[in-house]
């Protein structure tokens, strides 16, 4: 069951980074190529952005019980630092959906209005607490896929 839940948390970090990376890619060639009218790049931030948001939580909660339900698959240190980044990751995560893209939302509803003052602000802030997340989980996935995944080193000295 270690294994499995070790796997589930490699492939689950190492698939969000993947998947944030194209959605962030895709929407800022989306958004500066001006082939779109404001009113159809508002529409897609509002299409997109919820599912980029479950995307995130779902996978990175998966990688953390996966981290959590490895046990001695992974030292403790190994464990301890995968959990206390991923952990983060999540906080930050919430912290930006409920503090920074819910009033970004509410300022593109309806689409294709002036931006409010304060957009601008609101954005950055976005941009950067999203790079400092996918920073921490890329690190997490890091730390998981070079993990060696076998039975920590008090097991194997002990021979079980």
């Amino acid at each position: 069951m270690s294994r499995v839940a070790l796997l589930l948390a490699r492939f689950a970090a190492s698939a969000w980074v993947g998947a944030a990376v194209l959605f962030v890619a895709t929407s800022v060639r989306q958004t500066t190529s001006r082939l779109f009218e404001s009113v159809v790049t508002d529409q897609m931030v509002l299409l997109r952005f919820p599912l980029y948001y479950i995307g995130g939580f779902s996978l990175v909660g998966l990688a953390l019980a996966g981290t959590t339900a490895a046990g001695r698959r992974l030292s403790s240190r190994v464990r301890g630092t995968t959990l206390g980044l991923l952990g983060l990751a999540l906080v930050l995560m919430l912290f930006d959906y409920m503090v920074i893209y819910s009033p970004l939302a509410v300022m593109i509803n309806p689409p294709g209005q002036a931006r409010p003052q304060g957009f601008m602000a609101l954005h950055r802030w976005s941009m950067i607490v999203n790079l400092v997340d996918l920073l921490l989980i890329t690190l997490a996935a890091l730390i998981l896929c070079g993990a060696d995944g076998s039975t920590s080193a008090p097991e194997r000295e002990s021979g079980q």
